[in-house]
């Protein structure tokens, strides 16, 4: 009587071998070759267009503590001025030995001005330290609240000590990552880059170097200004967030079947 063979698929033949191992003292089966988390944002700050400071008179803007990040441009009401959110997210949290593989971006629209179209996003590197004071706008904080000691303003990364190298922020004129957002009440994600990922991976083993990213809206036009939640906001599955998928070298099976995640 012959011996009739079993066709197997590559995943079955993948399990049969990680069983294997595991059997004779190897990897256990329960074992993944990759691992996900949610970062929340360390710090987050909007930058308002003002005039600079001329003491005594004060101009700069900021808020540092508010719930609400813009980037945009606003329309007449408030001077048609431009707006630009920062964010950072601390990456310690992460082993020390981690390699990311995916990355994005999320943030959660709540506010635009009355028939403001679909409009792209871009997500850029900032290339300076900046800060988040004790600043807190009223009410809807488009209008922004006077800037106080270490806030990131139009004009300075660090009120009232350290400037940018361009008024608006100094950032890198290559975005990592764009989106379109329109519909309100939702989250929008910067998706994966191979730019998103090499930043954050540069991040991990040179934290000094780390900065976060600065969100720039359309300017060219009025009335298009978005509002996203901050890290302040009472609805903590709103607040920005980075999603993050990585491996350590003890997470790696060299099996010749392993499929690992990652981005464009």
């Amino acid at each position: 009587m012959g011996v009739q063979l079993m066709s197997l698929s590559s995943e079955s033949l993948r399990y049969i071998l990680l069983l294997v191992i595991s059997l004779t003292g190897g990897f256990p089966v329960s074992a993944f070759s990759w691992s996900t988390i949610e970062v929340e944002a360390e710090m987050d700050n909007t930058l308002y267009q003002t005039e600079m400071d001329i003491p005594p008179a004060r101009n700069e803007l900021s808020n540092g503590q508010g719930i609400f990040l813009f980037a945009g441009r606003t329309g007449l009401d408030a001077g048609f001025r431009s707006r630009r959110a920062l964010v950072k997210f601390d990456l310690s949290v992460l082993p020390d030995d981690a390699e990311v593989l995916s990355a994005e971006l999320v943030l959660y629209l709540s506010r635009a001005a009355p028939g403001a179209p679909p409009s792209e996003m871009t997500l850029h590197r900032v290339l300076q330290p900046w800060g988040e004071g004790i600043s807190n706008a009223a009410g809807p904080e488009g209008q922004g609240a006077l800037a106080e000691k270490g806030d990131a303003t139009w004009f300075h990364s660090e009120y009232s000590t350290q400037l940018w190298s361009i008024p608006g922020g100094s950032f890198q004129i290559w975005p990592s990552a764009v989106t379109t957002v329109g519909s309100l009440s939702q989250d929008y994600v910067w998706p994966c880059t191979r730019q998103l990922l090499g930043e954050i991976n540069t991040w991990l083993n040179v934290p000094e170097e780390n900065s976060g990213w600065l969100l720039l809206g359309f300017e060219d036009g009025a009335r298009n200004a978005r509002r996203f939640h901050s890290r302040e906001h009472p609805e903590v599955q709103t607040r920005p967030r980075l999603r993050l998928i990585y491996r350590t070298p003890d997470m790696v099976f060299a099996d010749g079947f392993e499929s690992l995640p990652g981005c464009g």
